[in-house]
């Protein structure tokens, strides 16, 4: 019979130019057929997961279901076998609830699976033999549970792989970690001894990490989701890392935009270089079409895909494909829809739970290249998932441990930073910043998330980073340095003038007592790595930049920079010039300067003041493209530029520039630490005062310029100064220019033309929003940034003097809004910590406890309003993750107990509302307690200080179950404080 031949896409690559359809295929094995199923298969029964993301299915409830085994599956359904291996009805049973996630030993006899017993309860993870015998609980989250602050319920062990060893890989949501966009537990990558002991995580992933399982020769397989400055949309690409920890390398689409995801990943038996995969969207299950990488072809080349569901298509995602298992090259094994006369239709409004997404159960079901699907098994009552073939495989290679994990750093040698930069010139790259990327583990307060997301940055970066500091690059190009472990780090190259050459958009960690080598910065070949460390050569120590280290927050560093030295001319007095007003005057989410800063002025995907890399879903072709030398960041940004202009050189300090150099190679965030107020981060007096401001304007006519045909508003563009309110352009536009008080700092600005409604330098460009899904970039509007100043037109001013009625109505509105703004301040604003409940301390993941400072600190002591007194200390990387204890005392050198104890704190600063008249005397204990700050210790047990301050620290062995470090203490800190000095009056006025 002669068959119908087809061309495989990379069958060069595979040793097969041709495959033909038809027998002589399939007795080769090359096509789907059920003669190939000559093992049993051991399956899942569970109903599909709902739900919008992919990383959350694991709070998702419908129980039913169990594992079975299907004995025959080779013959037609109606003569299939199946036996329960463990379900509601075993004599071993763990009652009703969710079994999922199962995994099968090496030698096939007894497999690891998952169950979840209660809607809102933990997950954990068992072991049974294959016959139903031995059933035993491997995790208990009961026991190890953290207290949780996220959306969802419960703690999660998930995804168990055996390892080589005998050890155990899974996922677990142990270190309370949370995505900052949808608030829901971050599952990484922990590793613990076959009877659940050592338990301690491999990975120290800000977000959510998927499907572990090991490769031939011993590595790790997995799939990592992260967005260090670009899109949080499409980046769940695979990745590999050794069991202790080493070397997590990029396998295959960390650059790319599609597929969105890619998941389940598992060597493909008998090809070293192919794995077979799900890819699926972001937003939705995960489920959705089955490819086959071939990893040899390229990191990102849409080459390197066989997608069996959509040949012509290979980076397609959609489709309710899922768990592929690949018997051979050609041919794969997973969870999908059978064809419409094989599978009856159901109800897709279960009464009580999740509207299903299809009308369809899952099967069991063949797949090969050609598209051809067989179904093997169905049931008409539940879906069908996880398919394995009952048989025994190879052990992979086993890989030593080569950490230390009774140490806290390890080393990167980097042999020249000019690899791969061949357009830099060699002596031009001096320094190397390492930054980190944080995990919080605080929860969400406000009317919504913003506070952890959108507030963090304008779509810019998403979480709050860490600056540990930097090193020299030595003249031959090398650098080699000591870094903390336990963190996500990344990497910056900077310049003489402290511009950022290049930087990384991904994140490794300092494996604990290793060295971590590569030839050069960003070099993509793998076989880059592995060179040794230098002999002779002590790795270098970090040290701080001259503005210092820690976190980088906008309105604490740099605004006070723009205010000391820039706003004179750009929002102050002396006018507007070239338009740009840096006033540090509050808006809805962030203010005045940093939202004309970061403006898209006329792309929506490049912020070109600071060289910002827009982090929206919808620009992800822009984020995800792996940038060159001075692309990005400082080294493009048209601000860094400016500051080292011959008109700007002298203005900064030193220090000054190199701050906010640095500010602009975070991705330009606004709120650098994860502290927070209870008030909504969307300040509801922001757009309740520019309401009646343009109904003002409507009264006085201005609708002749400044509305559109219908007589709408639209063009708003930071006219309002909270911060200073007779500052606010609204009202000193329409004035004659006048440099005093008594003229209302006029900048007469107005002109006798139309306003354009479209044209804007808000964050977003105006009137677009904020787009999910990805789109061409050509899809996004442009505009022209004008290079005028002012605008053309003939110059008008409707208000003589600030004595007008409608200026005093308009300055009134805006005394009104800032009034209500600070009655519930965002933790940007004056006073956030004295008002209401307070500020919040923000508290970021320590997977290895923060040590005590060596050298202690200084406190230093001001005058605050209504006579307290403000204590502050330095905000530095070595300070974060440390409780400070503040005491109040008799005397100078008094010992500090729980008698003088006036409250805790994780922020830098703390201020005394009561202190006693004349000189008070303080003494600063500080605190490393994972138990209280490292976000893993016992369910319920959570250490409230803030609220109970006598509460003693949570005893060693009920709580982080990943270190039996114990609370230290450091020595106090004395300071006193004069509270006959002059008193600040404080800035809340009417």
């Amino acid at each position: 019979m002669q068959g119908k031949c087809f061309t495989v896409g990379i069958a060069l690559v595979l040793g097969a130019a041709i495959v033909c359809q038809g027998e002589a295929a399939s007795s080769d094995g090359l096509v789907a057929d059920r003669a190939l199923l000559k093992n049993p298969i051991l399956f899942a029964k569970r109903v599909n997961y709902q739900g919008l993301h992919i990383y959350d299915t694991f709070y998702q409830w419908r129980p039913g279901g169990g594992i079975y085994v299907l004995e025959n599956p080779a013959d037609s359904q109606e003569q299939h076998r199946v036996r329960p291996v463990i379900d509601a009805t075993t004599t071993n049973t763990l009652g009703a609830g969710i079994y999922f996630d199962p995994s099968l030993s090496y030698d096939a006899k007894r497999l690891l699976f998952c169950f979840k017993g209660q809607p809102h309860g933990h997950s954990a993870i068992y072991e049974i033999n294959v016959d139903g015998t031995g059933l035993r609980q491997v995790t208990n989250l009961d026991k190890n549970g953290n207290p949780y602050k996220g959306t969802g319920g419960g703690h999660h062990d998930v995804k168990p792989c055996y390892l080589p060893d005998g050890r155990i890989v899974f996922t677990s949501t142990r270190y309370s970690g949370l995505v900052p966009c949808a608030n829901n537990g971050v599952a990484i990558l922990h590793v613990m001894n076959a009877d659940g002991s050592d338990i301690h995580t491999i990975s120290v992933n800000n977000v959510t990490e998927f499907d572990p399982c090991v490769l031939p020769d011993g590595r790790i397989l997995f799939g990592r989701w992260e967005y260090v400055d670009r899109n949080a949309l499409v980046i769940q690409s695979l990745w590999t890392i050794l069991p202790d920890g080493r070397n997590e390398t990029a396998l295959y689409a960390n650059n790319m935009v599609f597929p969105e995801a890619v998941l389940q990943a598992k060597p493909v038996s008998g090809h070293d270089a192919l794995v077979v995969a799900t890819f699926a969207p972001h937003n939705a299950p995960p489920r959705g079409t089955i490819a086959m990488i071939d990893t040899r072809v390229g990191k990102d080349d849409p080459a390197a895909i066989i997608n069996f569901e959509s040949p012509g298509n290979p980076v397609h995602d959609r489709g309710q494909s899922c768990d592929p298992w690949a018997l051979n090259t050609h041919v794969v094994l997973y969870s999908g829809l059978p064809k419409e006369q094989d599978a009856p239709s159901i109800d897709r409004n279960p009464p009580d739970f999740k509207k299903r997404n299809n009308g369809k159960f899952n099967a069991l079901m063949l797949i090969d290249r050609s598209g051809k699907k067989v179904l093997v098994h169905g049931d008409p009552d539940i879906d069908l998932h996880n398919p394995i073939p009952l048989v025994p495989r190879p052990v992979p290679v086993m890989v030593p441990d080569m950490t230390d994990r009774a140490t806290s750093k390890g080393a990167f040698f980097v042999n020249d930073v000019y690899v791969s930069m061949p357009t830099v010139k060699r002596g031009t790259i001096k320094w190397l910043r390492v930054l980190e990327e944080t995990s919080r583990v605080t929860g969400t307060a406000g009317a919504n998330g913003l506070n952890q997301t959108f507030s963090i940055s304008g779509a810019l970066a998403w979480s709050a980073k860490i600056y540990h500091g930097i090193v020299p690059v030595e003249e031959d190009g090398s650098v080699y340095f000591e870094a903390p472990s336990g963190r996500a780090l990344y990497f910056q190259l900077l310049d003489q003038d402290y511009k950022m050459v290049r930087g990384m958009r991904t994140f490794i960690q300092a494996a604990p007592g290793t060295t971590r080598s590569c030839s050069g910065c960003h070099e993509y070949n793998p076989k880059a790595s592995g060179l040794p460390r230098p002999a002779g050569r002590a790795p270098r120590q970090l040290k701080p930049e001259s503005w210092g280290s820690g976190w980088l927050d906008y309105s604490r560093r740099v605004q006070p920079v723009l205010d000391a030295k820039c706003v004179s001319c750009h929002g102050g007095a002396k006018g507007l010039a070239k338009g740009l007003d840096l006033s540090a005057g509050w808006t809805e989410v962030f203010n005045i300067s940093y939202e004309n800063l970061t403006a898209r002025r006329e792309r929506m995907y490049t912020a070109d003041m600071v060289g910002g890399i827009c982090g929206m879903n919808g620009t992800a072709y822009w984020s995800c493209k792996v940038f060159g030398p001075y692309e990005h960041g400082s080294g493009m940004a048209i601000l860094a530029d400016t500051l080292l202009s011959s008109t700007h050189s002298n203005l900064l300090t030193q220090a000054e520039k190199e701050l906010v150099f640095a500010w602009m190679d975070s991705n330009a965030m606004y709120a650098g630490t994860w502290d927070y107020t209870l008030a909504p981060p969307r300040q509801p007096a922001y757009p309740r005062t520019i309401n009646a401001l343009k109904a003002v304007m409507k009264e006085a006519g201005c609708v002749s310029c400044h509305a559109d045909d219908r007589g709408v508003i639209r063009r708003f563009d930071n006219w309002v100064n909270f911060d200073k309110p007779e500052m606010s352009t609204i009202l000193r536009a329409p004035l004659a220019q006048s440099i005093t008080e008594e003229g209302g700092y006029g900048l007469a600005l107005c002109r006798n033309r139309k306003v354009n409604q479209v044209f804007s330098r808000r964050g977003l460009l105006f009137g677009f929003g904020y787009p999910h899904g990805v789109l061409d970039l050509k899809d996004f509007p442009t505009q022209v940034w004008p290079t005028s100043w002012p605008a053309e037109g003939s110059p008008v001013t409707p208000m003589a003097s600030p004595s007008d009625a409608r200026y005093q109505k308009m300055l009134a509105i805006i005394r009104a809004g800032r009034v209500e703004m600070l009655a519930q301040p965002r933790i940007d604003m004056p006073n956030a910590d004295l008002i209401g409940s307070g500020a919040i301390a923000g508290r970021a993941r320590q997977i290895l406890p923060q040590a005590l400072p060596m050298p202690l600190p200084e406190v230093t002591t001001a005058a605050e309003v209504q006579g307290y007194v403000r204590l502050n200390w330095e905000s530095s990387a070595r300070m974060i993750g440390l409780i400070a204890e503040v005491h109040r005392g008799p005397n100078a050198g008094f010992k500090p107990d729980e008698t003088t104890l006036i409250g805790r704190t994780e922020r830098a600063t703390f201020c005394d509302t009561r202190p006693p008249p004349g000189t008070v005397h303080y003494a600063i204990v500080f605190v490393s307690d994972p138990a209280v700050t490292c976000g893993t210790t016992m369910s319920g047990a959570v250490y409230d200080y803030q609220n109970k301050p006598e509460k003693a620290s949570i005893p060693v062995g009920t709580g982080c179950p990943l270190t039996s470090f114990r609370a230290q203490r450091s020595e106090p800190v004395f300071v006193s404080h004069d509270a006959r000095k002059s008193v600040d009056p404080g800035i809340i006025k009417k």
